[in-house]
């Protein structure tokens, strides 16, 4: 059971790695919201497939309507960010950047929710920050304002995670996904026809391959999470960092330069340090 979580774990990470490819191939003659339009209706699509013979509501139950608008609205804001960055940016730093999302969840849980933050999270926060400065490259130069939207689509994702964690057991996963799809299809609407490209058949395709492999990630994290405990699988996410950065290379001829390095394996260790920390205290 384990070994099934761990590897959709990583068929996750792989599969949200392709779809920062496809976001960046086609980020030069596409426009950001016509990119999150494909995005989000093949998922919404593919949602509402799943949920077609379960027994429950579509926009999930009326006590949990607020708490499915702001899962949906900070993941719409993250969304928006993290496609600018992936289109703008390294593949391997934006990931590494968005990477930071677990401990950004941690302080919003410190600051809001009044939850304890453990000696080991507070050294992982310190070395994450630490990986994510090396990453932004100190001497500040072009490439500084994709990593700075990256970090900000860390935040609206930790925002959207937090609520997630407040859906759970209250809404099948399929739903919250469903709700997140449909809203984020309706609003980009609009936004998308002030300024639509008609695609190419090619662009065509590699839209199609944003929804699908954003889609199919989300669902291999969703039943990943349902086979094993997030304590025992969710180091595995951070194999996306290494995705990420090998996919650049092959696909968009992207080099990895040695602060990138140095600050994603900062990223992956903070990790390592928060997830074996947390096995040793509950032991």
């Amino acid at each position: 059971m384990k070994l099934k979580a761990v590897i959709l774990m990583l068929m996750s990470a792989a599969s949200f790695s392709l779809m920062q490819i496809f976001v960046a191939s086609t980020s030069a003659t596409i426009p950001l919201f016509e990119q999150l339009f494909f995005r989000n209706l093949v998922a919404t699509f593919v949602a509402f497939m799943a949920l077609r013979n379960k027994k429950v509501k579509l926009f999930g139950k009326k006590e949990n309507q607020v708490k499915l608008f702001l899962r949906a609205s900070f993941g719409y804001l993250g969304m928006i960010t993290t496609f600018y960055a992936s289109g703008n940016g390294n593949q391997g730093d934006v990931s590494t950047i968005l990477k930071m999302s677990p401990f950004v969840v941690t302080v919003l849980a410190f600051l809001f929710l009044k939850e304890k933050i453990t000696k080991y999270q507070i050294i992982g926060l310190l070395v994450a920050f630490l990986g994510a400065a090396f990453v932004a490259n100190p001497e500040f130069n072009s490439d500084i304002v994709p990593i700075l939207v990256a970090m900000v689509a860390a935040v609206f994702s930790g925002m959207a995670y937090t609520m997630i964690g407040a859906l759970k057991g209250k809404e099948v996963p399929e739903v919250i996904i469903f709700y997140f799809s449909f809203f984020s299809t309706v609003v980009t609407l609009p936004l998308m026809a002030m300024n639509c490209v008609m695609p190419t058949l090619l662009e065509v395709v590699l839209l199609v391959c944003i929804g699908i492999f954003a889609a199919l990630g989300q669902i291999a994290l969703t039943h990943s999470y349902a086979l094993a405990k997030a304590s025992e699988i969710s180091i595995y996410n951070y194999s996306g960092i290494i995705f990420s950065m090998i996919f650049g290379y092959i696909f968009l001829g992207q080099t990895v330069q040695w602060n990138s390095i140095v600050g994603s394996s900062l990223v992956i260790v903070a990790g390592c340090i928060v997830f074996f920390g947390s096995k040793k205290s509950v032991s």
